[in-house]
């Protein structure tokens, strides 16, 4: 006997759209009636003196950073790991849509709750006692309704239940207790926190709706609400094997050792030994010399602006002990007649010549190996680094003292693209947000380091990017000078702006954890000398 069974009452899309404006309307309601305990709330924390731990630490896990830039790097690695160089695009949509979503969530509701209590300028609880409104103040003091830290934590823990139900009986605990501890830590009422959870939780719901209108993780429902697409295990786990799978090999890519030709001005450049089954010859780095300085360029295809900065270093380098290390990095045009027509005239310039093309980190490694001063300064091939800075480089890193290991160039006035600036600006934002390196500009290739703290460095492709960060780990100073960037005189950038700033994903990451692993530096000196 066949049974027709109605659809659920509750399914019914007219029972639904109801059910959405009251709880609308119930949400409005839920702010108003806890206005009324603002007051009484703000007494009894002033009443009980300093907030205790446990609420500090909620509240500061409740920072959109700790949500933003893990998914943030993992959407643009995603995206990187997705191009066709790799495999077909495709093979991990599902996995690379949950966590565009999850940082969508976050990010909308983020940007426009910053927009909205900064232009309504709502005194916090700290700054004045009753509430006060100041109209685009656009003053952290007085944006508190509705608060921040809530609507993240509302995102993130609605965001997740979407992606995986499951996770609701631990996610919004956790949300519920970030924005309780806004107000035990008195940056916010209790009015601002429940605006806030309600504020995250209907932009979250927003934000799915516009994926699933876009066929992406969620369907559309009768009644117009997003309803999770049912993923299977298999789906997810295949797609994980992809996924690693394609980052492993984006990892062995970047793993190039240069094969090496040398040649030097009436001295051996450097000695050539042995290297592992495959590589011809390798760099084994000479002592320093003091008081003698080793000025690198890491050059592709730079044979006309060569033309124009090496004669520019020689005379800004007048008067000092110093010599010219071109690093050919797989040139083919004339670069090798240039660098052999200055050795032909007596000038103080060595040639350092990769087989092929292995990226500047190698090229500067390779310069720094063959270096024979106590210092080593870096500019880039292109020309639009000024040599006339890098003599004040030397001098501000010998006037900064020996706790100081790095003299960085940061840019002004840059003549690059709109499009690479800004990707510039991004990636330096990023890095310094995650490394706390307290630069401005990594980019710059006017540098001037102590070669010994250069041979500690660890080396990896990218390295160059993250001098600072890496000088900082091994318990060393950095000071700047700003440095006037020049417009590129002959040619083409060999570096797009995926190498400049999305490539660096993996690296940003491997740096972080490098400088996570040092606890403490050792302060070690010698007992006795056994030569004396």
């Amino acid at each position: 006997m066949l049974i027709n069974r109605r659809p659920a009452r509750w399914r019914d899309p007219d029972v639904v759209k109801t059910g959405l404006w009251l709880a609308g309307i119930l949400t409005v309601l839920a702010v108003l009636v806890s206005s009324h305990f603002d007051e009484e709330a703000r007494a009894f924390v002033a009443a009980g003196g300093p907030s205790a731990p446990i609420w500090q630490m909620l509240t500061r896990l409740g920072q959109s950073d700790w949500m933003l830039i893990p998914s943030g790097l993992a959407v643009i690695l995603l995206h990187y790991l997705n191009r066709p160089k790799f495999g077909p695009k495709g093979q991990f949509e599902t996995l690379q849509g949950m966590v565009l979503f999850f940082f969508t969530a976050i990010a909308a509701t983020g940007i426009a709750v910053l927009v909205i209590k900064y232009s309504l300028g709502f005194s916090r609880p700290s700054v004045e006692g009753e509430r006060v409104m100041r109209l685009f103040a656009f003053r952290p003091s007085h944006a508190s309704f509705p608060s921040g830290h809530s609507t993240t934590a509302a995102a993130f823990a609605l965001s997740l239940t979407l992606l995986w139900r499951p996770v609701a009986v631990v996610v919004w605990p956790f949300a519920v207790a970030v924005a309780a501890s806004r107000v035990m830590v008195n940056a916010h009422r209790v009015s601002d926190v429940v605006a806030g959870l309600s504020f995250g939780a209907w932009g979250t719901l927003f934000v799915a709706v516009w994926f699933a209108r876009r066929g992406k993780l969620f369907r559309l429902s009768e009644s117009g609400l997003p309803m999770p697409l049912r993923l299977g295990i298999d789906t997810l786990s295949n797609e994980a094997r992809a996924l690693l799978a394609r980052l492993r090999l984006a990892i062995s890519r970047r793993s190039i050792v240069p094969d090496l030709h040398l040649s030097g001005v009436g001295q051996p450049d450097a000695v050539v030994a042995a290297h592992p089954v495959g590589v011809t010859s390798m760099i084994v780095p000479k002592p320093s010399e003091t008081g003698f300085v080793s000025v690198v360029i890491p050059a592709r295809n730079e044979a006309d602006n060569l033309s124009v900065i090496v004669p520019e270093i020689l005379s800004a380098m007048a008067g000092r002990a110093f010599e010219v290390i071109v690093v050919d990095d797989g040139s083919t045009d004339g670069t090798a007649a240039a660098v052999a027509a200055w050795k032909a005239e007596g000038k103080p310039v060595r040639h350092i010549r990769h087989v092929e093309a292995c990226g500047q980190s190698a090229a500067v490694r390779s310069g720094v190996l063959a270096a024979r001063g106590e210092i080593v300064a870096t500019i880039d091939g292109d020309g639009q680094n000024d040599p006339a800075y890098i003599p004040k480089l030397i001098d501000a890193l010998v006037a900064a003292g020996p706790s100081v290991g790095i003299a960085a160039g940061q840019r002004l006035k840059r003549t690059d693209g709109l499009a690479k600036r800004y990707a510039s600006r991004f990636a330096n934002w990023l890095r310094n947000a995650i490394l706390k390196d307290a630069t401005r500009d990594t980019g710059c290739g006017l540098k001037a380091v102590r070669r010994d703290l250069f041979l500690l460095l660890p080396f990896f492709h990218g390295w160059h990017r993250y001098l600072p960060a890496l000088v900082l780990r091994e318990g060393y100073g950095v000071t700047h000078l700003d440095v006037i960037d020049r417009s590129r005189m002959h040619g083409a950038s060999n570096y797009g702006i995926f190498d400049r700033g999305l490539q660096g994903i993996l690296d940003l990451f491997g740096v972080w954890w490098l400088k996570r692993r040092i606890k403490r530096l050792p302060i070690a000196s010698e007992i006795g000398n056994d030569n004396g």
